[in-house]
């Protein structure tokens, strides 16, 4: 295992940092004028719809670089939930007066929620990449990102010249990081949040693409994956809970997609690509515009064998685009059983993250949640729908006690067809009992804007009946943003303890949260 190991750095990583996204940008050379940056026209155009739609304010850029604040706590807070919840997101949207033109592409900052007897302080940071210290050197955008691509690139030579670490956040081995979709982890301080540097778990590896949602196991093993598109590879990452390299794999894809998220299970990680497929170009276009939705071809799922990457099989689903799935489990007969938000395609992705940079809000792109369920003794795979028909889900979570592991809870938000927010957003957060098929339900009010919630056990309990679903959410109304603690056996019932920033922040992604 170890040479092998040592055969697939000494091939492989040194070419893969390079692989990740194609064409690279040569110095000089100038962006189209379909996919470059307009001077502000997006900008302008955004100012302009939130005059008269003040809900994107959950979308403009970050007045500063960093924050800190206590919290005005209303209501009951349990005495036993202590300790610090990191989330992450994008938060610079603009530079030097020019708006990206993705939601994906702004400059990451990393949240920190202290909870304590003294109550809850806040602080935040803008992630110091050498992306976002470049540029903010040049008052100006330099470097192209997933969905835009500025006049008169700067030349890129490794994908973490793109990297603004503006995603998720892994809290382990002592390291605290901030993760982006395509390259490597940046190192933050737990407790001042400076960035400290890019991170490698590997010497051999750096710079190698190391994704957003890595699966770690209750005893800390950690496994996560790489996208490379140019090289039509996936890489599979092995750590252990010390942070050390286990070992490394690749497998090759073609047509090759973008997975964001995967899961695993005792004896396997399982990972799906759905068709929107990477187009080798020799233009000079965002990477995202690289891809192409396929309909009419299949979404293939590879299930690989943990303990010999060299050991997978593929199989297929009609086309779907899944962001997120909550858990996955296998049973000693070897059947297993995963759950995600599943879309029709990726237009959320594609269209709509794009249009709410501009100030636009398109028609609802609803995302509904499945079951899976791949038989390993025969090979076979089928989906169902597991919740009512009008109901809309996405960011589902589980108690990190049962990750890879039978789970009988998971936590997500979700939307109603027949009564959807003024924001067009998810504007409630749901927990769902596998075992009695019970769905309960938090409505948020439409002035405020829904974060991903965690769910967070009870250090007094081993159930998963017992904690709390801890979220934050953006108060447009208000302009502030609040922080909701809900009693997971009673979600339906309100928050018990509201904690209230005196300042609102910009909409995020992921967070990770770590008990005291």
């Amino acid at each position: 295992m170890e040479s092998n190991r040592r055969q697939f750095l000494k091939t492989t990583a040194a070419g893969l940092a390079m692989a990740a996204f194609s064409p690279l940008i040569k110095a000089g050379d100038p962006a189209n004028g379909k996919a470059a940056i307009g001077e502000d026209s997006w900008a302008k155009a955004f100012q302009q719809s939130l005059e008269a739609n003040p809900w994107l304010s959950g979308y403009k850029t970050a007045s500063q670089n960093q924050y800190g604040g206590t919290a005005k706590i209303q209501g009951r807070w349990p005495k036993a939930l202590t300790g610090t919840l990191y989330r992450n997101g994008p938060a610079q949207h603009e530079i030097g007066g020019v708006r990206y033109h993705h939601y994906f592409d702004g400059d990451g900052m990393l949240h920190a929620y202290r909870f304590s007897a003294e109550g809850v302080k806040h602080q935040a940071k803008i992630v110091e990449t050498r992306k976002y210290k470049m540029e903010q050197e040049a008052g100006r955008v330099m470097y192209p990102t997933f969905g835009t691509m500025p006049n008169n690139p700067s030349p890129v030579t490794s994908p973490d010249l793109m990297n603004v670490a503006n995603i998720s956040v892994l809290p382990h081995h002592g390291k605290l990081m901030a993760l982006w979709e395509a390259g490597s982890p940046w190192e933050v301080d737990a407790e001042s949040l400076d960035t400290v540097g890019r991170y490698s778990f590997s010497s051999e590896m750096e710079g190698v693409p190391f994704a957003a949602h890595p699966r770690v196991e209750p005893d800390g093993t950690l496994w996560n994956f790489g996208y490379l598109s140019s090289a039509n590879l996936l890489v599979l990452w092995h750590i252990d809970a010390n942070g050390k390299m286990v070992k490394a794999g690749k497998i090759s894809s073609d047509p090759i997609s973008m997975p964001h998220d995967f899961v695993v299970t005792r004896k396997h990680i399982v990972l799906m690509m759905p068709p929107l497929n990477y187009q080798k170009s020799n233009e000079l276009t965002p990477f995202l515009d690289n891809h192409k939705w396929e309909p009419d071809q299949a979404t293939r799922i590879l299930v690989v064998d943990k303990n010999d990457f060299s050991q997978y099989r593929w199989l297929e689903l009609p086309s779907q685009w899944v962001f997120h799935f909550g858990n996955a489990w296998e049973d000693e007969a070897g059947v297993i059983r995963f759950d995600g938000a599943r879309a029709e395609d990726p237009s959320i992705m594609t269209q709509h993250f794009r249009s709410l940079m501009r100030g636009e809000k398109l028609p609802s792109h609803p995302t509904f949640h499945h079951q899976y369920r791949i038989d390993t003794n025969n090979w076979t795979i089928s989906e169902a729908p597991l919740l009512a028909s009008d109901v809309h889900s996405e960011f589902p979570v589980i108690d990190p006690r049962v990750s890879t592991k039978q789970y009988h809870r998971i936590v997500m938000m979700t939307s109603r067809s027949s009564s959807p927010a003024i924001h067009g957003n998810l504007n409630e957060v749901s927990s769902f009992d596998f075992e009695s098929g019970k769905l309960s339900t938090y409505r948020y009010p439409d002035t405020q804007i829904p974060e991903e919630h965690l769910f967070i056990p009870s250090p007094d309990s081993a159930l998963e009946t017992e904690g709390w679903v801890v979220g934050t959410a953006h108060d447009w109304q208000d302009q502030t943003t609040v922080l909701n603690v809900f009693d997971i056996s009673a979600v339906e019932a309100g928050p018990i303890a509201v904690a209230t920033l005196p300042y609102s922040m910009p909409l995020g992604l992921h967070g990770k949260f770590v008990q005291s």
